[in-house]
């Protein structure tokens, strides 16, 4: 099973920008989507965040934010992305409980990972919104 999910993670032509402030939390969630076969740019602020889509063109898989940063949260970050490209998928990581409608109005079609969380439930959401 393991290798069958690798294998069509592998198709995924654009990576995942992977936004977190928390060094520790950032390398951990990385090492989850790599080890599934995602190639993964990692971020450690909005601002660090922004500069990556940009330098890209927006060439991004999924935006997966943590929400609680410092001068930029995640919200604020989506809702920046978002007015440049409006279909680039969600996905917020978070300890804190937010409030769908909130989520909703800044992205739509975004999706909550409650933080701490599973492997296989962060790897989910990333296949669902990458469309996998």
């Amino acid at each position: 099973m393991a290798a069958r999910q690798r294998e069509s993670t592998r198709h995924v032509p654009k990576p995942i920008l992977l936004v977190e402030d928390e060094p520790e939390v950032r390398s951990l969630l990385r090492e989850i989507l790599v080890s599934n076969g995602f190639d993964v740019i990692g971020a450690k602020d909005g601002t660090s965040a922004l500069h990556e889509l940009w330098k890209r063109h927006g060439d991004i898989a999924v935006l997966v934010t943590d929400v609680d940063m410092g001068r930029m949260n995640g919200l604020e970050l989506a809702e920046s992305v978002r007015s440049q490209y409006p279909d680039l998928p969600v996905l917020f990581v978070s300890g804190l409980p937010m409030p769908p409608a909130e989520l909703e109005r800044v992205a739509p079609g975004s999706v909550l990972v409650t933080k701490p969380c599973k492997a296989a439930t962060l790897v989910s959401a990333v296949r669902k919104l990458s469309g996998l």
